[in-house]
């Protein structure tokens, strides 16, 4: 309640017609008070998800038991680890960042720029999330006899695992209106599939606990929630229809337009 009071007034304050960098800003606070509130909600999420890594019977077991049996699995299929390597370096998060850039170009080129600001700060803050929480929980990663694999750094949450979600999710959510609605199971089903393909390698490569991935995706799910739920309230303000976001997309009608002006 508190956050969207804060919107409203933020709004209020660059109301539509007083200048194109005007509504990119009150946009931009939007979603930049969105991250900070998600921010603040992680907080008690993080204690948990320390103590459940630390001392919690129950999830240790099953981190162990998966761990070592993908473990003795990765061992016995050499081609797979390749594979499996290969599908982490190719959907690398810097990787990611890297093709998130290109995105964010090409929304600017076609003029959307309010996607171009709400697909980049989405992107950034999976980014800072996954590194600030994997300072806070300071979790180590597996320890297994002869590993296939090695990554640095701390394991909870999977930066592979967070950053591949809150990708996938954002650029479907921005596809979606150029796709044909009887085409769009599949575009859902495509990025889940690549998700947990990289959700799959981490744990099978040894380099993270299954706890680790659930996690990362626990935490872009919400920050992909908060980032839609700022743009929406954002386009509901300005007066514009906000649709099934899940089966229509973010701002069908602006991709829609961009899509037309690029054909003619």
């Amino acid at each position: 309640m508190l956050a969207k009071v804060s919107w409203n007034r933020l709004y209020k304050s660059h109301p539509p017609g007083s200048g194109s960098g005007h509504t990119v800003l009150s946009l931009g606070s939007r979603l930049t008070l969105g991250t900070v509130a998600f921010g603040a909600a992680c907080v008690p999420a993080v204690l948990l998800a320390y103590a459940a890594t630390h001392g919690w019977a129950p999830l240790q077991r099953i981190d162990a038991s998966a761990a070592n049996a993908l473990h003795d699995w990765a061992e016995r299929t050499p081609a797979a680890v390749g594979i499996l390597k290969g599908v982490s370096n190719v959907l690398d998060p810097w990787g990611l960042r890297a093709v998130s850039l290109g995105v964010v170009v090409g929304l600017i080129a076609r003029s959307q720029r309010r996607l171009a600001w709400w697909f980049g700060t989405t992107i950034v803050a999976a980014g800072a999330l996954g590194v600030a929480l994997k300072s806070i929980v300071a979790r180590s990663r597996p320890v297994l006899p002869e590993p296939v694999a090695q990554a640095d750094g701390f394991s909870f949450p999977s930066g592979h695992a967070l950053n591949s979600f809150v990708f996938f999710g954002a650029l479907v959510l921005l596809l979606l209106p150029l796709v044909p609605r009887a085409q769009r199971r599949w575009l859902w089903f495509g990025a889940a599939s690549l998700v947990l393909l990289v959700g799959f390698a981490r744990v099978a490569l040894g380099v993270h606990f299954v706890s680790d991935v659930l996690g990362a995706w626990i935490i872009g799910a919400g920050l992909l929630t908060v980032t839609v739920i700022a743009f929406e309230s954002w386009r509901r303000d300005t007066g514009k229809t906000v649709p099934g976001v899940l089966t229509e997309g973010v701002s069908p009608e602006e991709s829609l337009a961009a899509g037309t002006t690029s054909a003619t």
